[in-house]
């Protein structure tokens, strides 16, 4: 379990207010040979200053069928569904 929290501006400083965040696990994967349940999208919304604060379960040592661990990519999305990052 963790805390996870961002600030999210555009280049110009304006906030990205109101946006979207959304953290996706990168290919699915089990633990220690059983299948686990892990979220394959987490998503929430940034506040008016931009802000993300948000408490998420990862389990970030999840091996895949080729041996490798996961990961959760992030992405930031404007209050129109445009990526920002």
């Amino acid at each position: 379990m963790g805390v996870v929290t961002g600030v999210f501006i555009y280049p110009n400083g304006s906030a990205v207010a109101n946006g979207l965040y959304q953290w996706k696990l990168n290919v699915d994967a089990v633990e220690l040979g059983t299948a686990c349940v892990a979220p394959v999208l987490i998503s929430g919304n940034l506040d008016n200053g931009g802000a993300m604060t948000a408490t998420f379960a990862f389990n970030d040592i999840l091996g895949t069928s080729g041996g490798t661990n996961t990961t959760y990519q992030h992405k930031v999305k404007d209050n129109q569904g445009s990526q920002v990052s």
